[in-house]
């Protein structure tokens, strides 16, 4: 009965010693903040995937494929909102001389194949001509929306 005395108070300090030592390395990696997409997507001439909050991204393709100027909210939370300008397409063909705004939604958190904790995916808004409103219509980047 007296071992059972000594142990009962210990309990809880056995309890904080385990726990601390369990969740440390788990405190450690929610430090890390999480990253667009996998650094993979929109290889070999792709840019700013794979890093958190880019001020700019490149799919390697054609100029609205490019975002600059990117400011982003609530990095870190479920979903983020970047805003920046891009290049717009002419309705008669072509690009529009000057850039336009657009507006980015990444959200889905999850991890890519190579283990990173990233925005899986990403959609946009975007304005229809320099200097015009943003549209209301989200569409999903790169056909699927799909950045890992």
């Amino acid at each position: 009965m007296r071992s059972l005395r000594l142990l009962v108070p210990s309990i809880p300090l056995l309890t904080a010693v385990v726990l601390a030592a369990t969740l440390t390395p788990v405190t450690a990696a929610a430090d890390d903040p999480p990253v667009l997409g996998s650094p993979a997507h929109a290889q070999p001439t792709g840019a700013g995937w794979g890093t958190a909050h880019p001020r700019h991204l490149y799919n390697g393709g054609d100029p609205s494929g490019e975002v600059a100027h990117l400011v982003w909210k609530r990095w870190g939370r479920h979903a983020t909102t970047g805003r920046g300008v891009t290049w717009l397409l002419r309705p008669e063909g072509g690009y529009y001389a000057r850039p336009g705004r657009i507006v980015l939604r990444a959200d889905r958190l999850g991890a890519c194949a190579d283990g990173s904790v990233a925005y899986t995916r990403l959609r946009f808004r975007v304005a229809h001509r320099p200097g015009g409103p943003v549209g209301s219509h989200w569409r999903r980047w790169a056909g699927d929306g799909d950045i890992c």
